[in-house]
C-alpha cells in the first residue's frame, strides 16, 4: 500500500454505468500507452480484435510510451468501441484489464507534489460533478492509503525544491475560499490581491513576510470597511459579454462536439440576446445588458444565496487538481485562468436562467460538466484565451476585477 492525499468526496463516488446521461467515451482524444497497444495486438476474440486492429493507431506525433497510440474516433467524435448502451466493447468483452490507462483512470486525476501522490476527479463526468458540487459542508482532504499497482499516470507533478512554498500557499488559498463570511466574488478578489502582492516580493522577502501577509489577507475578510470598498467595485458587462461572443464564434468554427453543450451555448444566445456573426449594434448590446442585469438580479442571485457552496466547491476542487497557483507560468497567470473559468461558467448560469427564467442545481452540474468537457479537455482552448487576453493587454488585477463583479 502506498499513501495518498485525497478529497474526501472520493469515498463517495463510483461510476453508475449505462444509467449515466453522458458518455465519457466521446468528445475527446484517448491516448493508449505503449504495453497496452502492444496487449490489443495480440487479443484473439475475432470481433474484438479486428475492431482494436482497425480502430487504434500508432501515434507518430507521440513523444513517449504513454502516448504512444491512440483511439480513431467516429465522424461523431465517438469510440468505435462504444456499444448501444453506452458501455465500452473492450470492458464487456475482454475485462477493465484491459483498459488504457486513459479509461481505466477517468474521471480521476492523479497529481504529485513532491513524493505525495493526490487524486481528486475531473467534473467533465455528470456523476462526479454531482459529488463534488452538491457537497453543503464543503471539501475537506484526508491521506488514506491505495495499493502501490494502482495504474494511472500523472496528470501534473510538481517538485518542492523548485517551489517551497507550495504548501503554505496551497491551505491558505483553500482556507481562504472556504471562508463563508464572504460572498465568492469576494473571496476570489482577496485571493488576487495577495498574489498580486507576494509576486512583488523578492524571494528572501516572501520567505520572511509570507505568514504575516497571508494572516493580513485572512483579516481582511472580516474587516467591514475593506469588504465594502470591494463591494463598490463595478463590473464590466461588456467585458464579460465579449467572452460570450467569443465563445459563439469558437462554436461555429467547428471546435465544439457536445450536442449537449452547444444547447447550453445556445440558451446563452437566446436568453441575452446575443449576435453570432455581426458586431453588436448600440442597442442590441443595451438589450443584451438588460437582459443580463435581469436575469442576474430575479434568477442567479436568489439561487446563488442558498446554493454558494457549489461555486465554492467547484473552484475548490479546481485548485487542488490544479496544483494551483503553480498551473501556469506565473502565479498571476494561474489566478487569471481560475478567474476566466469563474466567468464563463457564471455567463452561462446568467445565460441559462434568463432563457429558462429559472436556476436549478441540475442546470448549475450541467452546465459545469458540459463546460469541463469542452474546455478542460480541449488545452489549446484556454491557451487561445490567454493569449489573446495577453495580446488585449487584459492582464491586470483591474481587469481580473470587473470580470469577477456583477
Amino acid at each position: 500500500m502506498k499513501p495518498i492525499l485525497i478529497p474526501e468526496y472520493l469515498n463517495h463516488f463510483s461510476c453508475i454505468g449505462s444509467a449515466c446521461e453522458d458518455t465519457c467515451c466521446a468528445g475527446w482524444n484517448i491516448t493508449v500507452e505503449k504495453k497496452t497497444y502492444q496487449t490489443y495486438r495480440k487479443v484473439r476474440q475475432p470481433e474484438v480484435a479486428e475492431k482494436l486492429l482497425k480502430y487504434v493507431k500508432r501515434n507518430r506525433k507521440g513523444h513517449d510510451d504513454s502516448n504512444y497510440a491512440k483511439f480513431i474516433l467516429d465522424d461523431n467524435k465517438k469510440c468505435h468501441m462504444m456499444l448501444e448502451d453506452g458501455l465500452c466493447s473492450i470492458h464487456k468483452e475482454l475485462g477493465e484489464e484491459f483498459l488504457c490507462n486513459t479509461c481505466a483512470v477517468y474521471p480521476r486525476s492523479l497529481t504529485s507534489v513532491g513524493d505525495v501522490t493526490e487524486k481528486s476527479l475531473t467534473l467533465s463526468c455528470p456523476e462526479a460533478a454531482r459529488v463534488v458540487l452538491l457537497r453543503k459542508e464543503g471539501i475537506g482532504f484526508i491521506e488514506t492509503e491505495e495499493p502501490k499497482n494502482t495504474r494511472g499516470l500523472m496528470n501534473r507533478e510538481l517538485k518542492l525544491e523548485k517551489h517551497p512554498h507550495f504548501w503554505d500557499l496551497r491551505i491558505f488559498t483553500i482556507q481562504l475560499l472556504q471562508s463563508r463570511q464572504q460572498p465568492i466574488e469576494i473571496r476570489l478578489i482577496v485571493l488576487g490581491l495577495f498574489i498580486q502582492k507576494i509576486e512583488q516580493l523578492k524571494p528572501s522577502e516572501l520567505e520572511q513576510e509570507l505568514p504575516l501577509i497571508m494572516q493580513d489577507y485572512l483579516n481582511r475578510l472580516n474587516n467591514d470597511e475593506f469588504i465594502e470598498s470591494l463591494k463598490d467595485i463595478k463590473g464590466n458587462l461588456n467585458f464579460q459579454l465579449n467572452l460570450a461572443r467569443a465563445l459563439i464564434r469558437f462554436r461555429i468554427t467547428g471546435g465544439i462536439s457536445s450536442e449537449k453543450y452547444v444547447a447550453i451555448l445556445q440558451q446563452l444566445i437566446e436568453g441575452l440576446a446575443l449576435e453570432e456573426d455581426e458586431e453588436l449594434e448600440v442597442q442590441d448590446m443595451e438589450t443584451t445588458i438588460t437582459k443580463y442585469q435581469e436575469s442576474y438580479t430575479h434568477v442567479y442571485e436568489p439561487f446563488i444565496k442558498e446554493h454558494e457552496y457549489m461555486f465554492e466547491n467547484y473552484i475548490v476542487n479546481y485548485v487542488f487538481k490544479n496544483l494551483f497557483p503553480y498551473d501556469f507560468q506565473t502565479l498571476f497567470d494561474s489566478y487569471m485562468m481560475l478567474v476566466v473559468n469563474f466567468t464563463l461558467i457564471k455567463l452561462h448560469l446568467i445565460g441559462m436562467a434568463a432563457k429558462q427564467q429559472q436556476l436549478t442545481q441540475e442546470m448549475f452540474i450541467e452546465c459545469v460538466q458540459q463546460l469541463a468537457k469542452v474546455i478542460e479537455h480541449n488545452p489549446s482552448y484556454l491557451v487561445d484565451v490567454r493569449e489573446g487576453m495577453v495580446n488585449l493587454g487584459y492582464t491586470t488585477m483591474g481587469h481580473m476585477f470587473v470580470m469577477i463583479s456583477k
